[in-house]
Parts: structure tokens; C-alpha cells; sequence
């Protein structure tokens, strides 16, 4: 077999959450993150004013950007592969890419989800839409999902650089820390889900690369629901930092990949309100979105052969 022929065999597929591209879009999403179920009118309501206020989501630009970087880091070493973009929620879905790539003439892929953290929570419904797109598939393609790369080396120097940036930036080059990350509910660590585990161990050596002298780790983003949710809150770790005469900490919300609504909302908007009414400085350290760290990360989790190069390479 070729060069040219095994690469046209074998694709990677990138794996990306998904987000309505705008304020229309929302019932029809909203309907599938429920699994169907109609959204109320008054959830639908709340989502568009959340939106506007963020000036709509810049996920789905974030992710084609990244599918474009990826495909030319993996040329270098290995021409002809394709990248495909699929999302769990909204377009495209991943139950149409894969059958996609199966009429290309593709009959491996090589996946892996842009979050880092091999959570079943956050994997399981990746694992669903790639097991509803391999049903769908007119012709037999295997998918290797690959997951876990929350201590990939260029992963953590993003945050080395960002943070040390911000710190400098803001002159407080001492400032505590906190490195936030979406909450779980309780019931899922109950489950085992080894989630807060790989979160800790994360946050720990982002902290010890970078020399911070204190830095916390806390949750952030948990839902409005009944039932308990992992924590410290990042509103109680802001309170409990003030109370040591620090009103000016600096936020890294290492748990997401790029800015949407859990950041420019949950933080930029909500939390930034909290720390204004108790006299709290809010800072934030700016998103990897398709910075140069990151699309080397996702090359060396798909393609461990490929050598590593450095983010300016």
C-alpha cells in the first residue's frame, strides 16, 4: 500500500463538544443536550439573554480552527491524513462525520476529544455518539478514541506561559492562583468517576511548572440543581483568599480548552459580579483556544509516534 493510500485509509477525528451558532439555534440545541426533551420557554429564554450577553459563542469558529491547525501539524509527518470535526451536540454531529469519512474511503480514525480529561462523565457521550456513527456508517470503520492528556507536556506549558504572562502583566507577580474547573455532580464520584483525581493532579503540576508560590484548586460552573456538587466553589475560594488580605487573585479555569459559555458567562459574568459586590479584583487568565500548545498536545495524543515539536515549531 502506498504512502498516499494508507493515509487515505486512516483520518483522525477531533472531538469537540458542540454550541448553537446562534440565538435560533438554541431550542433545537438545548432539546438535544436534554436528550430530547423540549426545553421550557423559560430555559430557552434565559439561554438567549446569557448568549447576547456574551456576544454568542466562539466555540464553533475555536473548533474549525483547530481541525485546520491539526491537519497541517499532522502533514508534516504524515501526508495526505484528513482531520474531521464532529461535536456531541449541534453540527456536525458526530452520528453524520463518521459515516462521512466512511464514504471517503476511511476506514480507521483516530479520535480524541477536546477536553483533556478522561473523566466518564465528560467521555461516555463521546463514546455514544461514536458508537451512533459507526451504526450509521454504509461501510465498516473502526474508531480508536483516545483519551487522557491533561499532563501532555505542551498542554501544561500553555498555562506556564499564560499565568506567568498574566501575573507580570497585572505587576503581582505573587498573586494566589485559582485553577478552576467545571464541578461534577457528587453522585457521578460516588460512581468512582476519578475525575476530581486526574483534576488535582493537573492543577499540581500546571502549579509546580509555573513556581507558584500559592495557588488553590477549585470548582467552578456547578449546576442549578438539588442534588450536591463537588466543590470548593470558586465564590467560596475567592471569599476565603480575601479573608487572608488577598483581593486580587488571578483565575486560570485550566479545565476548559477554549472560551464558551462556561467561561464568558459563568466566570466573566456571574463570577466577576460576585467579586465586584465583595470588593474582590476580578482577573482572568486568557483561554488556550487554538493556541500553537494545544494543537501539539492533540498531535501527540493521536499519533504518539509524531515527534514533538515546540509551540512556535
Amino acid at each position: 500500500m502506498s504512502e498516499r493510500a494508507g493515509a487515505e485509509s486512516n483520518a483522525i477525528l477531533l472531538m469537540g463538544y458542540g454550541s448553537p451558532n446562534g440565538a435560533d439555534d438554541l431550542p433545537e440545541y438545548l432539546a438535544e443536550v436534554l436528550h430530547g426533551r423540549p426545553p421550557s420557554s423559560e430555559m430557552v429564554a434565559e439561554y438567549v439573554r446569557r448568549y447576547r450577553l456574551i456576544g454568542g459563542s466562539p466555540q464553533n469558529r475555536v473548533l474549525a480552527s483547530l481541525r485546520s491547525k491539526l491537519e497541517r501539524r499532522v502533514e508534516q509527518d504524515r501526508p495526505g491524513t484528513r482531520v474531521f470535526l464532529g461535536v456531541k451536540h449541534g453540527h456536525p454531529a458526530l452520528r453524520d462525520v463518521i459515516p462521512e469519512a466512511a464514504r471517503a474511503g476511511v476506514r480507521h480514525l483516530t479520535a480524541v476529544p477536546l477536553s483533556p480529561y478522561a473523566s466518564t462523565w465528560i467521555s461516555e457521550p463521546y463514546q455514544a455518539g461514536v458508537a451512533e456513527g459507526i451504526r450509521a456508517a454504509a461501510s465498516p470503520v473502526e474508531v480508536d478514541v483516545r483519551l487522557g492528556w491533561h499532563l501532555d507536556p505542551s498542554w501544561i506549558a500553555y498555562w506556564v506561559r499564560a499565568i506567568r504572562g498574566e501575573l507580570a502583566r497585572l505587576g503581582s507577580p505573587d498573586a494566589p492562583v485559582l485553577l478552576s474547573a467545571h464541578s461534577l455532580p457528587q453522585r457521578m464520584r460516588d460512581r468512582g468517576d476519578p475525575y476530581p483525581e486526574i483534576l488535582q493532579a493537573t492543577s499540581a503540576a500546571i502549579a509546580q511548572a509555573a513556581g507558584l508560590p500559592r495557588w488553590s484548586f477549585t470548582f467552578q460552573s456547578a449546576g442549578n440543581t438539588t442534588e450536591a456538587w463537588l466543590g470548593p466553589d470558586i465564590t467560596d475560594l475567592l471569599l476565603e483568599w480575601k479573608a487572608r488580605g488577598a483581593t486580587a487573585p488571578l483565575i486560570a479555569s485550566f479545565g476548559f480548552v477554549f472560551d464558551h459559555l462556561e467561561v464568558l458567562y459563568d466566570l466573566d459574568v456571574v463570577v466577576r459580579e460576585f467579586a465586584d459586590a465583595n470588593g474582590i479584583e476580578y482577573h482572568r487568565v486568557p483561554m488556550p483556544n487554538d493556541a500553537d500548545e494545544v494543537v501539539e498536545a492533540l498531535a501527540h495524543r493521536v499519533a504518539p509516534e509524531t515527534p514533538r515539536r515546540g509551540p512556535g515549531a
